[in-house]
């Protein structure tokens, strides 16, 4: 009996691939045969990268070990392996339409590129010491969403900007615990006791 969950999938025009909970990665062209491989640690992220055709010719592959597998399209093909020795990989990101290189964060907040255009083929270029939950680049500077904050970085790991969306939250959350104390005094000088519907009414900016 086959118990083997889908845990991330990727559509693309030509039809789409399923990476399984024990490591299987399947594709599933609209016409023709599927396609399995099988790769050591259950995938975490998944890319697909056009080729000269225009079409998807590869995808890149994160897994929870700190891996990243680059496998060819539609024959399943490895074409490189990258161990970052990190933790599990949260994002990738093509470095543009033309280059064999991408970007790769982790649950630890290291950003690596990789590629055969890299130096060694691998390199970390900093680390933002909180998980990595998107990411996304132009030539001049990385973007990286970790949680409700965004950065952004230039290519050196220069912070250029923070915006911490958590501060509009706690914002919030002041107003609420100040509209609760205030509606708890009117209550205590009324000498009634406070309404819970009353309480836990939303706060209107």
């Amino acid at each position: 009996m086959n118990n083997r969950v889908v845990i991330r999938s990727l559509v693309l025009p030509e039809g789409y691939i399923a990476a399984m909970d024990d490591g299987m990665i399947s594709w599933r062209p609209s016409e023709g045969n599927r396609r399995n491989t099988r790769l050591p640690y259950p995938v975490t992220t998944l890319l697909a990268v056009g080729g000269p055709s225009g079409k998807c010719e590869s995808i890149w592959c994160g897994d929870s070990q700190g891996n990243v597998t680059h496998v060819s399209i539609p024959m399943l093909k490895v074409l490189d392996k990258y161990s970052l020795n990190s933790s599990s990989i949260r994002a990738i990101c093509a470095v543009s339409t033309t280059s064999d290189k991408v970007l790769v964060g982790t649950s630890n907040g290291e950003i690596w590129t990789l590629g055969k255009e890299v130096p060694g083929s691998q390199i970390l270029l900093f680390s933002l010491n909180k998980a990595v939950t998107s990411i996304r680049c132009n030539e001049s500077n990385i973007t990286i969403q970790s949680g409700w904050s965004r950065y952004v970085f230039d290519w050196t790991g220069e912070e250029i900007e923070h915006h911490d969306q958590n501060q509009i939250f706690n914002k919030k959350q002041s107003k609420r615990d100040n509209r609760r104390a205030k509606l708890l005094k009117v209550q205590y000088e009324k000498g009634a006791l406070p309404e819970a519907r009353l309480l836990d009414m939303p706060l209107i900016a």
